[in-house]
């Protein structure tokens, strides 16, 4: 991500496509004065619903407009739908209180099965 805002993520991404805010707005049903707002930081990150059609118009990997946007919201969002256990383990993510190998064993856990599903 190389530091720059969700914002500026957005808008490089745009320019470097050469398409227009119109563009944008229309994959997200937005207006374009709502995209400009999210590149200058007046509006915050999109929604997670809308990234993924974020992520086409743009041609940017949802994963890292995902992150972007949560280190700007400097929140992450859970899908509601999320198993029991797998909930409670987001929530004792959450607390922290785990070690740095138990959470290198967890991330190592996690990339596999990723790996796996695709």
């Amino acid at each position: 991500m190389n530091g720059e805002s969700f914002g500026e993520l957005i808008r490089a991404s745009r320019r470097r496509l050469n398409k227009s805010l119109q563009d944008v707005a229309d994959a997200l049903g937005v207006t374009a004065v709502y995209v400009s707002e999210v590149e200058r930081r007046k509006r915050p990150p999109f929604t997670m619903e809308r990234l993924p059609a974020l992520s086409q118009v743009i041609e940017l990997d949802l994963h890292t407009l995902k992150t972007a946007a949560w280190a700007e919201r400097k929140m992450i969002e859970c899908d509601p739908a999320l198993g029991e256990k797998q909930f409670q383990a987001l929530v004792e993510l959450a607390r922290g209180g785990l070690s740095d190998s138990q959470l290198d064993e967890i991330i190592k856990i996690a990339t596999q099965d990723q790996k796996e599903m695709f």
